[in-house]
């Protein structure tokens, strides 16, 4: 058993959402929202079209997912500590040889590595280490943590401008590079515990009964409702059982399309604002701002998820979405643009909070990593077909029309997916 963290007033799990939410503020800053401002600046240097460019961050988010499921496994087996000090590391080297790119190819390879790198510090191994520090209050703490996703949005993505203005694009890949090792490797080498069992506490905070041990090892309880409890001879769900309910692959096409509108709209956010006449340090404010906004979201839908059901405050999510959608569509004055950051920002915000939870209310936290792993290699591949999709229209028509309209295809998709998912029992997985 590894030794205690000092007593105090504060739960230790807090300290794991802390260190959590820097994380979570490079791996979405650095190398999601952080492109969107590099876009222009890249089309400009390279001479290629915004299918051509885009697809770097494609190819990103595409390793991110394909490489999801071996996180989630490895991270069921050696815990979130030694996969994100890895990834860490690997992500701060990648972002450094961005730096030194000279063609389009080496955008492809270089955030090929950064790909790597943040699916070892990325939304897998952090989702397991929430869900293990936090049982009741596991919605509250999940929204808390993802909303250094948003904290990313509003600081790195502003930051990202002037560092280019002032440094050159080179130099700004360059020290996000070092923010990652600086930010990301260090602090969960000093804090991160795998669970609280280890460390002789209990999930939320809780006490010991008197008298009563801690197991060292035992795994964070499941709601009193779980499958797990009620059916004693089955107690757990597997990745293979997972495979075999409708349920699973529901929610994988869920995520899938979801994930793909959002990339879609964040990746060329600047540029769709910049076409309406909005100046370029505008539109990358209003980037940050849909992003600073999703951190309420992910806040709130965390509570509503804690207060009803995961899975009901998904539909609210992504309906709130489907508005966002349709403003930007109707979008033609500034004050429009703001109305359209503020809602599809607290709703975008929302969506990342709910990919764990619905996946922990539905299969349970036994093999919560692997089974998560898959969910969010779906919600990656989504997220790197959407910018090519959204490019290859703007290439194609000069305008972006066509692609969002598109995309309100792809959120009705997703919302059905969502509305069919029923909670799967255990006693008929050997069957389906």
């Amino acid at each position: 058993m590894e030794q205690a963290p000092r007593k105090g007033r504060i739960f230790y799990g807090w300290w794991i959402v802390a260190v959590c939410i820097i994380v979570n503020m490079l791996h979405a800053g650095a190398a999601f929202y952080a492109f969107s401002r590099f876009l222009p600046t890249l089309l400009e240097e390279f001479q290629s079209g915004a299918t051509v460019i885009a697809g770097a961050a494609s190819v990103y988010m595409l390793t991110v997912g394909l490489t999801g499921p071996l996180a989630g496994k490895l991270t069921d087996k050696y815990g979130p500590r030694k996969l994100i000090v890895i990834g860490g590391a690997i992500a701060a080297a990648g972002f450094m040889l961005l730096g030194l790119a000279n063609a389009v190819w080496h955008l492809y390879v270089f955030y090929l590595v950064v790909g790597i790198g943040m699916s070892g510090a990325g939304f897998v191994p952090i989702s397991v280490a929430i869900s293990n520090w936090f049982d009741r209050r596991r919605g509250l703490a999940m929204g808390i943590t993802m909303a250094g996703v948003s904290l990313g949005g509003i600081v790195i993505a502003p930051l990202t401008h002037y560092l280019i203005i002032w440094t050159g694009w080179r130099m700004a890949f360059v020290i996000l590079g070092a923010m990652c090792a600086v930010l990301i490797v260090i602090p969960i080498m000093l804090v991160m515990r795998t669970r609280p069992e280890d460390v002789g506490l209990l999930p939320d905070g809780a006490r010991p009964k008197e008298g009563e041990a801690v197991p060292a090892l035992a795994r964070v309880p499941d709601s009193p409702d779980s499958n797990e409890s009620s059916n004693p001879g089955n107690k757990s769900w597997t990745l293979s059982m997972a495979f075999r309910t409708p349920s699973f692959w529901l929610l994988l096409a869920t995520f899938f399309f979801a994930g793909s509108v959002v990339a879609g709209v964040l990746q060329h956010e600047v540029n769709i604002l910049k076409d309406m006449g909005i100046p370029m340090a505008a539109a990358s404010f209003a980037l940050g701002l849909t992003g600073g906004i999703g951190g309420l979201g992910k806040v709130v839908f965390g509570l509503l998820g804690d207060r009803f059901t995961p899975r009901i405050a998904s539909i609210l999510c992504i309906a709130l979405q489907i508005v966002g959608l349709v403003l930007l569509m109707m979008t033609h004055t500034t004050a429009m643009v703001w109305v359209f950051v503020f809602v599809y920002g607290f709703a975008m915000g929302g969506w990342l909070t709910m990919e764990p939870l619905v996946t922990g209310e539905l299969f349970g936290m036994a093999s919560f990593g692997t089974i998560f792993g898959w969910v969010l290699a779906a919600a990656a591949v989504g997220s790197s077909l959407g910018p090519i999709i959204m490019g290859a229209v703007y290439d194609a028509s000069g305008n972006y029309t066509i692609g969002l309209i598109t995309f309100l295809g792809a959120y009705t998709v997703s919302m059905t997916s969502l509305l069919l998912v029923r909670k799967p029992k255990l006693a008929n997985s050997a069957t389906l």
